[in-house]
């Protein structure tokens, strides 16, 4: 789930990412690629034949060191969609990595991605744990709203069922984004970035549905009309949106239309919060004179919490800005990044329900 609290940032930095990578651009990795290409797929790629002489060569060469798999390839690449091509790829990333190393020389990156050891084949392996791992708790939280949703059902308060529908989307969206975020980082594939992209900006929507219906009371039975007006149009945006990336891809219009998204979403989050905070504080103590003492009252502090989870996303954001070479070729800026966002999902929906259950049902802020 908070995983829409910062794919606007994240945006950004691929944006500037994917224009190019100096790793890319080396004529060493270009004459890399071109001899496994050729050598053990057959020049899938259509490269100049080099000369004879070149040529045998370069399978003395493998023959002696055997710097390039050959096919078939492993089981464990195949499961994952590892072909011929992307496999030269790699393994010249890690050859002319292992050089510069060596030679004392700056690690690049390419394609807009850090050089990583593959593990059992996975491509970004702790990118791809913590992604599983972010799915646990959106899950629960998931188990937790439809338990909510069914309960709430059978009393007939329909509102509190307006309001948790809208929230069991915003789970089942992020489950969804959480999968596609593993699957893509599995193994780095364009189909599978364009689905991590698509199942971002629902999530991004996604959210910016529930806390609008929550602070504007569209889950109230008066505003039945407004919230449905409300998601049909949030769902043209969204088919507006993919038919644009799809028609003519562009990281920048992307980047531009979550960001939106996502800041205007935590000004909603933030003044739900704030709101719900000066309410409790008035409800505990029959008046708002000394709210300073209710930042240490539990009774009333928790209403604080999304500002609480929303600052703490931002901080494991800042890894992204201090990008860095992967600690033992695995750990990059963008999986601690990952890993930030797991604990907070695990105390947002409990705060949804308990909003919903001292800020709705016990209260004025209806």
């Amino acid at each position: 789930m908070l995983k829409r609290q910062c794919l606007a940032f994240a945006f950004i930095i691929n944006c500037i990412l994917v224009l190019g990578s100096p790793g890319d651009r080396l004529p060493k990795f270009k004459e890399c690629v071109k001899r496994c290409d050729i050598l053990t797929c057959g020049n899938s790629q259509g490269f100049n034949n080099p000369s004879k002489q070149e040529l045998r060569n370069w399978k003395k060469e493998q023959l002696k060191e055997g710097l390039f798999q050959e096919l078939p390839l492993d089981w464990s690449l195949q499961l994952l969609g590892w072909e011929c091509f992307p496999n030269c790829d790699y393994q010249c990333q890690r050859l002319v990595t292992e050089d510069r190393r060596a030679k004392g020389e700056k690690v690049l990156q390419f394609h807009g991605k850090w050089p990583f050891i593959r593990v059992f084949g996975i491509q970004e392996f702790f990118s791809t744990v913590f992604s599983i791992a972010n799915f646990v708790p959106n899950y629960r939280g998931y188990r937790m709203l439809r338990r909510n949703y069914r309960y709430e059902q059978v009393k007939g308060n329909t509102e509190i069922v307006n309001l948790l529908w809208g929230y069991l989307i915003i789970s089942l969206v992020s489950l969804g984004a959480w999968t596609f975020s593993a699957i893509f980082h599995l193994r780095d594939t364009w189909t599978r970035e364009k689905l991590d992209y698509y199942f971002a900006g629902a999530t991004v929507l996604s959210g910016f549905y529930g806390i609008f219906c929550r602070v504007f009371r569209l889950h109230q039975i008066k505003n039945n009309t407004k919230r449905r007006l409300f998601a049909i149009f949030l769902i043209c945006c969204y088919i507006g949106h993919i038919t644009r990336l799809t028609l003519n891809w562009s990281y920048t219009y992307n980047m531009q239309a979550n960001v939106l998204c996502g800041f205007l979403q935590n000004i909603g989050w933030t003044y739900q919060s704030l709101n719900s905070f000066v309410y409790q504080s008035e409800t505990k103590r029959g008046s708002a004179n000394a709210l300073h003492r209710d930042f240490a009252n539990p009774e009333v502090n928790w209403t604080l919490l999304p500002i609480v989870l929303v600052t703490s996303v931002c901080f494991g954001m800042s890894f992204e800005l201090l990008d860095f070479a992967p600690l033992g070729d695995l750990l990059d800026a963008h999986a601690i990044w990952h890993f930030v966002t797991i604990w907070p999902a695990y105390y947002w929906y409990p705060y949804m329900i308990k909003d919903i259950n001292y800020n709705i049902k016990q209260s004025k802020l209806k």
